[in-house]
């Protein structure tokens, strides 16, 4: 199915919302709350969370072009197509797991962050940009 883009979270049909475990606003632009749907990201994305079977919110999910440069976001960044997800960690989330089973669920591209596991639907790519690495 085609994403589909709703100029604020409120606006999307409940009818159309099938991922139990997220709500529109948790993968909307924190900065905007415009939500672009990209259908099989979120698909990925109910399968990580009932695989890992704990329950989580993306740090960010979508976010608008305005936003992502406000942030200092990458202009190729996945966020900007409803690709992405920032998943923190925690002590029932460990990255090694989360990592593991994203890349069971069809997730692509991994990004090691010091809070956070960044996974996304691009090419298959790796990086590391942990603070404690450098």
């Amino acid at each position: 199915m085609k994403a589909q883009l709703f100029k604020h979270y409120k606006d999307v049909p409940s009818t159309l919302w099938r991922w139990a475990n997220f709500t529109p606003k948790e993968i909307a632009c924190k900065g905007t709350g415009e939500l672009l749907i990209n259908f099989d990201a979120m698909d990925k994305l109910q399968d990580l969370r009932e695989l890992l079977g704990v329950p989580f919110s993306p740090n960010s999910a979508y976010r608008s072009i305005n936003h992502n440069r406000s942030i200092g976001g990458s202009a190729k960044s996945m966020h900007l197509h409803g690709r992405a997800f920032d998943i923190p960690l925690s002590k029932n989330i460990g990255r090694e797991a989360l990592k593991l089973v994203s890349l069971k669920c069809g997730f692509t591209g991994l990004g090691d962050y010091d809070t956070f596991v960044h996974v996304d639907t691009g090419s298959p790519r790796h990086w590391d940009l942990r603070t404690k690495n450098k």
